[in-house]
């Protein structure tokens, strides 16, 4: 595809100083010379995500993207400063968000497909890295909560090491969405039992969950993949947008507590809570980004993989994956040891899990 009959809307990595309203016709962005997307339709504002980090979390990135429209598309720029100033009303937020919500899947389709071209030692190494960066990022969570000086000098023995930053690379995902916001309409309230199914993997979806109370299971193909406990977690907001299949089935843990909310819920909170709309968009754009920080580290990977190929490269990569294993399995130890020592009860949920 060639650039020179296309209406160039931005490059990458250069300033983020407007958003795009395409009235009509076809954007097409650019990761990559092949890795990309298109979005098509009537009405869209693109190249909001930029904007959102910048302004509302005090981020300095440049474009995530290039961005190309059809020679036949009709667009409008809109600058930074009226398209912030119009975040808080409803069309324009929900309309921003479903676009970036859109950016997120597709950028998620092209992770899933490259990540498959990740194979043999190469994939071993990557899950390993994955596992061990988890477990790191648990550790520096509880040090955020608990401020232990002890736990400190642990979290940042292990957090600088190459196999961190290679598991940072391909795990790090955006922070989950929070709404902390009294909410004040009680018929978007549910009470559920324990072993309630709040919604199934695979069913459609056009409402969104707040837990206000209680634990929450996250089962993907029937496993749990994990338990949620936080007060204002968001769960299912782009099965909301985008009326997209749920990806995983949500079962409380305990008795639970929750604030549904659809698509008419938001237009009716909008006018006088503009905090859940501007939580909604600014976790959205998190996500867009560490989509395409995941796609560019998954692209260094394979670009290494090509260059590296030839004689003795299958020895090094078995090397490889038993340096990641043996850099795993000193993490686990000491934080085990640690544990043991110390008989603290927060730790426990992540020994038991190695």
């Amino acid at each position: 595809m060639s650039a020179q009959n296309f209406i160039r809307l931005y490059t990458i990595a250069s300033p983020a100083q407007s958003a795009f309203l395409l009235n009509e016709g076809r954007a097409y962005f650019f990761v990559s010379n092949t890795d990309k997307y298109a979005l098509r339709g009537n009405n869209l504002i693109v190249g909001a995500s930029e904007l959102i980090l910048n302004n509302l979390l005090d981020m300095n990135l440049g474009r995530l993207e290039t961005a190309l429209c059809d020679p036949d598309s009709r667009v409008k720029k809109i600058p930074a400063e009226t398209f912030l100033s119009s975040l808080d009303t409803y069309s324009v937020a929900l309309n921003v968000s479903m676009v970036i919500a859109e950016q997120v899947v597709l950028t998620n389709q092209i992770i899933n497909t490259n990540l498959e071209c990740v194979q043999g030692d190469e994939k071993r190494i990557k899950e390993t890295s994955i596992e061990y960066y988890r477990i790191v990022s648990r550790l520096r969570a509880e040090y955020e909560k608990r401020r232990l000086p002890w736990l400190k000098a642990l979290t940042e023995k292990f957090e600088t090491s190459l196999i961190c930053k290679r598991g940072e690379a391909f795990g790090r995902t955006a922070a989950p969405t929070k709404i902390t916001t009294p909410l004040v309409n009680t018929e978007t309230t549910l009470e559920l039992p324990r072993d309630s199914v709040i919604c199934e993997e695979g069913s459609m979806g056009d409402e969104m969950y707040i837990l206000q109370a209680g634990t929450v299971d996250v089962l993907i193909n029937g496993t749990r993949v994990t338990s949620i406990s936080d007060h204002g977690y968001v769960f299912g907001e782009i099965a909301l947008l985008l009326g997209e299949k749920r990806t995983a089935t949500l079962k409380a843990k305990s008795d639970v507590l929750l604030t549904r909310l659809r698509k008419s819920d938001l237009k009716n909170m909008a006018g006088s809570q503009h905090s859940i709309l501007r939580a909604l968009l600014t976790s959205l754009a998190q996500k867009h980004y560490y989509n395409i920080e995941k796609i560019k580290a998954i692209s260094a990977v394979l670009i290494e993989k090509d260059l590296s190929a030839g004689p003795g490269e299958k020895a090094r990569q078995a090397l490889e994956v038993q340096r990641a294993q043996n850099d795993l399995l000193s993490l686990k130890k000491e934080v085990s040891g640690v544990y043991e020592t110390r008989k603290v009860e927060f730790l426990a949920e992540l020994v038991e899990s190695f």
